[in-house]
């Protein structure tokens, strides 16, 4: 008996030793300065203000913005990850670092000069990021915006992913995305039916647009047209004839780049109204129809009379889509109230 229990204590005691002796399991490494990370913070911040610009240039029925001249500053940020170290948060691994992202000079002062057109001449960029952020974690400093971050990454050879602890990196993009707006004004503007170039329109601005101005339906009753698809045969029988204006302003240059992305632009608006229109149910396509074909006539007028300021026929052409973009537009915005949801 006494043997028994003898060999039990070994065995016990031997067990303990093992248990002692066994090494103590390490919380694991996480790569927290590892370029990726990086790379990854740029994508999404990239994504989000790409998302922001054609947002804003889809909803603004003046059409100022340029979403694709917002989205290609964008490419431009310059993001450094400082301080990047591991630490333990309830237990578990977690990455906190100082993240910078900084908008270029030559890109913050066209920002900055073209922002009157966009948020009015009352504040600067910097003064509208400032009220913003107040009362966050977000600084920002002659176009710099840094804030602490926390992440998990998870990096292996073939994939890299980002765990975010909170929507810091997200709000940061939206700043700078609201930052970036004004430099995505376009070079020529159409502003009551005429072409501007974007100088003489930060003369001319006085007025804030802190937001895209809403349509007002019975302002696009009278002014404003929907796609051609509605009666082409109608317009076909009547093209649209260049009118000599009074006076004509000094010469609008533009770019093929421009009238290319003009007739982009233009077919991108058509295609979007004909879809809303499919969607309205067909009883109301009926009360609309005579209205449909009023606002065409009405939308070819207008049109015409901003294609009167151009000094050639292309010129004209880029003229025209420029407002019956902006037009069609608008009339989408007034049109998805009839949509069957």
């Amino acid at each position: 008996m006494y043997k028994k229990l003898l060999t039990l204590s070994i065995i016990a005691a031997s067990l303990a030793a093992c248990s002692e002796d066994a090494p103590k399991q390490n919380t694991p490494e996480l790569a927290c300065s590892n370029p990726a990370v990086a790379q990854n913070i740029r994508t999404n911040v990239q994504d989000i203000i790409k998302e922001e610009a054609q947002s804003f240039a889809r909803n603004d029925s003046r059409q100022f913005i340029d979403a694709d001249k917002v989205i290609a500053a964008a490419t431009q940020l310059e993001i450094s990850l400082e301080n990047a170290a591991q630490d333990n948060q309830s237990g578990s691994p977690i990455c906190g670092a100082d993240l910078t992202i900084k908008i270029p000079s030559n890109i913050l002062t066209m920002a900055e000069t073209n922002s009157p057109l966009i948020y009015g001449s009352g504040k600067t960029i910097g003064q509208l990021i400032q009220e913003r952020i107040q009362g966050s974690n977000l600084n920002y400093n002659q176009g710099a915006f840094t804030q602490k971050i926390s992440y998990t990454p998870e990096i292996s050879t073939n994939t890299a992913s980002v765990d975010y602890e909170d929507n810091a990196v997200t709000v940061m993009a939206q700043n700078i995305s609201s930052a970036l707006l004004p430099y995505g004004v376009k070079n020529i503007l159409i502003i009551d039916g005429k072409a501007v170039k974007r100088e003489d329109a930060l003369n001319m601005s006085k007025e804030a647009y802190d937001d895209p101005p809403l349509a007002d339906p019975e302002d696009i009753l009278e002014n404003n047209a929907a796609s051609n698809v509605f009666d082409e045969s109608a317009n076909a029988a009547s093209s649209p004839e260049i009118l000599s204006p009074e006076s004509r302003r000094n010469e609008i240059t533009f770019s093929a780049n421009e009238l290319e992305q003009a007739q982009g632009n233009n077919q991108a608006a058509n295609n979007e109204i004909n879809r809303i229109w499919r969607s309205i149910d067909q009883n109301v396509q009926k009360e609309l129809l005579n209205e449909q074909r009023s606002w065409i006539q009405s939308k070819d007028n207008h049109c015409r009379q901003a294609a009167a300021q151009a000094d050639s026929n292309l010129q004209a052409e880029y003229l025209r889509l420029q407002c019956d973009t902006r037009m069609t537009r608008e009339r989408s915005q007034y049109l998805r109230g009839y949509t069957i949801n």
